[in-house]
Formats: structure tokens, sequence, C-alpha cells
């Protein structure tokens, strides 16, 4: 009975300790795998480098240029990660892109299969809201006060984020 007891604590230990490294030491992100954020004393908090995800959403969506803000948002009750940029080829034109976050039993969010993108043309920013219909123009045209803007909004239930190194390859 001793052996049993013995026996049953230990693999319950090594349950705990392949809990805490779920993650294979491949040193890359896989988004099918590995969370993007966590729950903490009730806020979410993303637990990698935010070079590391925008890396992950540029695989698919090039036209992220320079990035202004990656953040964890609630958009109407469902957590989304959000990234902000200039667009690649425009500077003046925004890029928004909301990738919905799906909750595990333990408070780990990952990257789900739905995403939605904003460009705006002539539009100092873009956001998302749902019961705006998507996409809207924040901002004013850029340098034109009081002119409106427009975003247009790409929406796919396709994996947006890629698998992509921990590490940055540039030197």
């Amino acid at each position: 009975m001793k052996i049993l007891l013995l026996l049953c604590l230990i693999l319950w230990s090594l349950r705990g300790l392949a809990q805490q490294d779920a993650t294979p030491g491949d040193g890359c992100f896989d988004p099918l795998r590995d969370p993007v954020a966590g729950m903490v004393n009730g806020r979410l908090h993303l637990v990698l480098n935010s070079e590391v995800l925008v890396r992950a959403v540029a695989g698919n969506l090039p036209r992220l240029g320079t990035i202004e803000k990656v953040e964890c948002q609630n958009i109407e009750d469902q957590w989304w990660l959000t990234l902000e940029s200039r667009h690649t080829e425009d500077i003046e034109q925004s890029v928004f892109v909301a990738v919905r976050l799906k909750p595990d039993l333990d408070g780990n969010f990952f990257a789900d299969s739905y995403w939605t993108a904003c460009t705006g043309e002539g539009c100092g920013g873009c956001d998302f809201k749902l019961q705006m219909d998507g996409c809207f123009c924040r901002f004013d045209r850029p340098g034109e006060p009081g002119t409106p803007g427009s975003c247009y909004q790409t929406s796919s239930d396709e994996m947006l984020m890629v698998k992509v190194p921990l590490k940055s390859s540039r030197k």
C-alpha cells in the first residue's frame, strides 16, 4: 500500500512538472500550441514579447508596418489580441488587427482562428467594435482636421498567426 501511495505521489508531481513545461523546447512560438496571454489577478497579460507576436501576425499579413501598440482588449465580452500600426507602404494609413483569443480552464488564452483587420484610407487611426458593425475611423485624416477618413474591414476564420522563432533573426 505504501508503494502504491508513493507511486501515486511521484506520478502526481511529474504531472505538475509536465504542465509547467508544456511547450517543447523547439525555440518557437506556435499559435496552435502556445498561449498568447494569461489571466493574473483578474487582468489579462501577454505572456510573450510583443515583437514575437508581431512577427507571428506579419507572417500572413505583410502590410503591417510600424507597430504603435500591442495589447489585449476586451471587446464586447471577448478577449482579443490587438495590434495598431501604420501601413508598410503609406505611413498615413492606419492598420488595426484584432485576433480573437480563446481561454482554457487554466487561465491561458490562445490565438483563435477568427481575426479581423481594419485598414484606413486617410484615417488617423482605425478601430474595431462589434456594436459599430466592425471597423471605423477614430481620428480625422492626418494633417487635415475635420476631414473624415474611412476604414475597410477584412475578416477571416483561417488562422492568421504563424509559427515563428522566439528569437529574432536580425543581427
